[in-house]
């Protein structure tokens, strides 16, 4: 995977007990997401997953813990854009949080339990009530899904309610 930032979103962002992503969440998949260092605009994350995560065949992934990852990858890189164009770090002033408001995924070829997935997204759109990302979840160099995010801006308060 191509280096990133230190920070994962998911660590800095506040009330996120999500069971793919969230750092409040020690039960979960715990996701962790990053810039990356070469490609300004691309978010970064490894995931590995676990023997209990397999399809009907052991030696591959299930397509649900599949959706989750790149859905919640998708979610907090809409998230750690929002931040970046308010200028702002995530978890710093007022609270910006999407949720999904649409995820469609395609499946390109199984995805190995056994080894460490990469997942990559960039925001194609950003606008000031939903923006669309981009994902894809890579195994051996190849690409294994893809997924196409709209992400839903949220108030505040949605995250404490």
């Amino acid at each position: 995977m191509s280096s990133a930032r230190d920070d994962a979103f998911q660590d800095l962002m506040p009330f996120n007990h999500c069971w793919g992503c969230g750092a409040d969440n020690p039960d979960g998949l715990r996701l962790k997401s990053r810039w990356s260092m070469e490609v300004p605009d691309l978010a970064l994350a490894a995931f590995r997953p676990r023997p209990e995560h397999v399809a009907g065949p052991t030696h591959v992934l299930n397509g649900g813990i599949i959706a989750t990852v790149l859905d919640c990858h998708g979610v907090c890189t809409a998230v750690a854009d929002a931040y970046r164009t308010a200028g702002r770090e995530i978890g710093t002033g007022e609270t910006i949080w999407f949720a999904t408001g649409t995820l469609t995924v395609t499946y390109l070829k199984p995805a190995p339990v056994d080894a460490e997935l990469e997942l990559r997204a960039h925001v194609d759109r950003a606008g000031e009530r939903a923006s669309d990302v981009a994902c894809e979840l890579l195994a051996d160099g190849g690409i294994r899904a893809r997924a196409a995010v709209t992400a839903v801006r949220v108030p505040a308060a949605w995250m404490t309610a």
